[in-house]
């Protein structure tokens, strides 16, 4: 941690924030605070976000973030400047930040207790139920630092981000002016917004094994070319059962021209398949399981099979 008078440095990491969240598809992202470290991970994953995406977020046009940014963004007092990410793989798919206001929206510390929030989720992780989970969990951190009410500011074609607020089951107001729906949200819990929150975690665990017993697709990582073998058997006898979903072959001593393996796609790294993958199978020398479960956390393999 810092120790000069920067934002980042009037309280400590807050450690007990970071947390993993089942999302709505079933897979999982890790939630934790955004430091002056993640400057070159927040410009990477900006890059990733479609124009629309970002003139919802800024109200214009703005293709880049400038260096002013980019330093704004990850220096936080974690108090009246915060600033979440949902990672996967390390890497961002989504942020939020709120910033505490006094009257008339100016920025204020406590005791005020109104704070500002903004979300911007990655294109192709909406819908996945992220931006969800990162309002209960900034939400809970705004309340501990005596923040009592967000306000958000959203353009009326966003649909999917009223939709986050409106469904939080959070007491809030809603008005329109100068073109922008202005919401304003109680962050008191009440027995709808726990409600809310404890069907989204059922529906999200069920969805989780369900991708386990039941996967859509399925890498088995280890697989010999030769029959025989532990990989080369299991990829029959999931054949041979009649599975109907997708199924990868992967081996790193493939070559590269090789394409299949018994009719079934041959991969060297799961990495490089195509599409996501619910459930890898791994069948390699112990002294490898490490490496071939950091390859599949960062292609966003849902479940493993050692």
């Amino acid at each position: 941690m810092r120790t000069s008078a920067e934002p980042q440095s009037r309280y400590e990491y807050p450690a007990h924030w970071e947390a993993d969240v089942v999302l709505r598809d079933g897979g999982t992202a890790r939630i934790r605070p955004i430091t002056v470290d993640d400057a070159d991970r927040l410009v990477h994953f900006y890059e990733q976000i479609s124009d629309e995406s970002k003139y919802y977020r800024f109200f214009a046009p703005y293709p880049r973030l400038s260096a002013k940014d980019v330093h704004r963004f990850t220096h936080h007092d974690f108090v009246d400047r915060v600033g979440l990410a949902a990672t996967v793989g390390g890497e961002f798919i989504a942020t939020v930040r709120y910033d505490r206001i006094g009257a008339g929206g100016a920025p204020a510390s406590g005791p005020a207790d109104e704070a500002e929030v903004a979300f911007l989720v990655q294109d192709a992780h909406q819908g996945r139920g992220v931006a969800s989970a990162l309002l209960e969990h900034i939400a809970a951190v705004a309340r501990e630092r005596g923040i009592r009410r967000f306000a958000a500011e959203v353009l009326p074609a966003n649909n999917k981000m009223i939709k986050v607020f409106t469904d939080a089951g959070y007491t809030q107001k809603r008005s329109f002016e100068d073109g922008v729906v202005r919401l304003e949200l109680d962050l008191e819990p009440t027995d709808r917004a726990l409600a809310v929150q404890h069907a989204r975690e059922q529906r999200a665990e069920a969805r989780s094994v369900q991708r386990l017993l039941a996967p859509g697709s399925v890498a088995v990582i280890g697989v010999g070319r030769a029959p025989g073998g532990v990989g080369r058997s299991v990829l029959a006898n999931i054949r041979d059962a009649g599975y109907e979903g997708s199924l990868y072959a992967v081996n790193k001593a493939f070559p590269e021209d090789l394409t299949e393996v018994d009719g079934v796609a041959a991969y060297r790294c799961v990495r490089d398949v195509e599409g996501p993958v619910d459930l890898a199978v791994v069948a390699v020398p112990a002294e490898h399981v490490p490496a071939v479960v950091a390859e599949c956390g960062e292609h966003g393999v849902q479940g493993l099979v050692v």
